[in-house]
């Protein structure tokens, strides 16, 4: 083979391996960010699944804008800043490994101590930096967390700050912790890659003291060649892979307050689901019904919120007859919609029972109650989708019972609205939390949807009291003709939204006194001595 072809084939070779090892390298980044991603997606939807299967307490003692940010920011920057790093870190450490052997074959004394002195070096660097980098995480959750709370705070409440003027007050507060993650930002790399502008130096003047004490000895230089040679390449390629090393290590530690928040959430004893649970994704697909054909009956209920000194309620006693429409008022704070989260099942009494037909509701079948209940809030919670996707709550589309979903919109008197003012009918969009309808035109689809499936119960819990006179006539005109077909707990402040509920259950000052009146003494307001049973208050 003369020369040409030698030539020509050494490039030909040298380029296959370069593509070989370019694309191993590829095919290496593509798998770590495969498994990293995938991992990360599983994670966030598993977090989720925790979250939503949390009693309703659970709900009220966190931040919806904190647990957000754990399931989309914490999980993201575990899988990035530290899943990746780990897997990243272990390529460094093979390299390193490989440079080592191979500095240990040509000069082994040279080998163990370049890797005695940079494995010393670091090991105390990052000893040194260890409590700052624990500030530094500690300062990166709590800067998240506020600033993920602030924000929510100002784009959920933007209609009331623009009206008020306060958004210079709303924004200094998102700053406060926006600073904060500014502060952090600019340190965590000087802590991640600082060390390397420390050992270079180090490095280039032991070698510098190496040649100078060999000289100053009466050793030739030319004699130091060959070992100054090895010290070079060693430098050259060990610190280099040392530091990556270093980093990824220092990385993962550096966001380790993203493994605590998703170790936090996982970590978590679930307190109202204490039976065996079945898995995550099957039981919260369980939609069958509880059946009964009597009566719900409240035998001693009480309820104490955890850390309270007092319970909110206290030997409460109530039947409720089917298709009987029974009626709750008090003022603000007397436990009213306590006591309707207790019979929706989003409560577990701390004593007593409720009992439909005789059986108890308890977490082996409060998802079966919950199924047979409809329930229309104040605050009537809408997606930016459709009518129809607004009544059918939660059903794809092939789900959606089109006779049903006319049913429900008429039943809640909406039908005639959807279907003759808009031009698209039950595919309107409502918008953001239904911002393109108004308050009375939400309260009713938010009928409609408690309507839609046919429950067996439907509670109300002060569906009207944000709505004016006019627009709450059209609302319990639509409720009044359901009665007597449906069973309904109707919660009010005011008592002409219960004056055709034939037993009523009165809370106030710690006293509750269930009275049963004729429709035409609803509005007597002391009935001292007709069918009272105590419920004792004090929220």
């Amino acid at each position: 083979m003369d020369d040409s072809s030698l030539l020509f084939t050494a490039g030909i070779a040298s380029l296959l391996v370069l593509l070989l090892s370019n694309g191993l390298r590829l095919f290496s980044d593509y798998a770590k960010a495969s498994y990293g991603q995938g991992f990360g997606h599983w994670l966030r939807v598993r977090m989720l699944e925790e979250m939503v299967t949390q009693p309703w307490s659970f709900f009220l003692e966190n931040n919806t804008g904190v647990l957000l940010k754990k399931i989309a920011g914490d999980v993201m920057m575990f899988v990035n800043q530290v899943l990746l790093a780990i897997l990243e870190g272990f390529s460094r450490l093979v390299s390193v490994v490989f440079l080592v052997a191979m500095i240990l074959f040509i000069d082994a004394k040279v080998a163990l101590s370049a890797g005695a002195l940079v494995l010393v070096f670091y090991v105390l660097v990052f000893r040194v930096l260890g409590r700052l980098r624990r500030r530094l995480s500690d300062q990166a959750k709590d800067g998240l967390r506020g600033a993920m709370k602030e924000g929510q705070q100002v784009l959920g409440g933007i209609k009331p700050i623009k009206v008020s003027l306060r958004e210079g007050y709303f924004l200094e507060r998102y700053g406060r912790f926006s600073q904060v993650l500014c502060h952090v930002g600019v340190r965590l790399p000087l802590v991640q890659h600082g060390p390397k502008y420390l050992l270079e130096p180090m490095a280039f003047g032991g070698l510098i003291a190496f040649v100078l004490l060999s000289v100053a000895q009466g050793k030739n230089l030319v004699t130091l060649a060959p070992l100054l040679g090895v010290i070079g390449f060693a430098a050259y390629r060990l610190l280099p892979a040392a530091q990556l090393l270093y980093a990824q290590v220092s990385q993962v530690s550096n966001y380790r307050h993203a493994l605590e928040e998703i170790h936090e959430e996982f970590n978590r004893t679930p307190v109202f689901l204490s039976y065996e649970r079945l898995p995550v994704r099957k039981r919260l697909l369980q939609r069958e019904t509880l059946a009964w054909r009597n009566e719900i009956r409240l035998e001693q209920l009480s309820f104490v919120y955890p850390e309270a000194e007092k319970p909110v309620i206290s030997n409460l006693s109530l039947q409720i007859p089917r298709n009987a429409a029974v009626g709750i008022i008090g003022p603000t704070g007397s436990g009213k919609s306590t006591l309707v989260d207790l019979i929706l099942g989003l409560h577990r009494p701390t004593g007593g029972q409720i009992l439909v037909d005789g059986t108890e509701i308890s977490p082996q079948n409060v998802r079966e109650w919950q199924a047979g209940i409809g329930y229309v809030p104040q605050d009537v919670f809408l997606i930016d989708d459709s009518i129809a996707r607004n009544i059918a709550f939660g059903l794809d589309d092939e789900e959606i019972d089109q006779a049903q979903l006319r049913e429900a919109a008429e039943a809640a008197q909406i039908l005639e609205f959807i279907e003759g003012d808009l031009s698209a009918g039950f595919e309107t969009v409502v918008g953001e939390r239904g911002v393109r309808l108004s308050g009375g035109q939400r309260q009713r689809l938010a009928l409609a949807r408690a309507l839609y499936g046919s429950p067996s119960l439907l509670v109300l819990d002060e569906a009207t009291s944000a709505l004016d006179n006019e627009t709450e006539a059209v609302v319990m005109s639509a409720i009044r003709r359901l009665q007597g077909s449906i069973t309904m707990i109707i919660v009010a402040h005011r008592l002409s939204t219960i004056e055709e509920c034939s037993t009523v259950l009165r809370l106030d000052r710690g006293v509750g006194r269930l009275v049963e009146l004729a429709d035409e003494s609803i509005g007597t307001t002391n009935n001292d001595g007709v069918n009272v049973t105590d419920a004792k208050e004090t929220r």
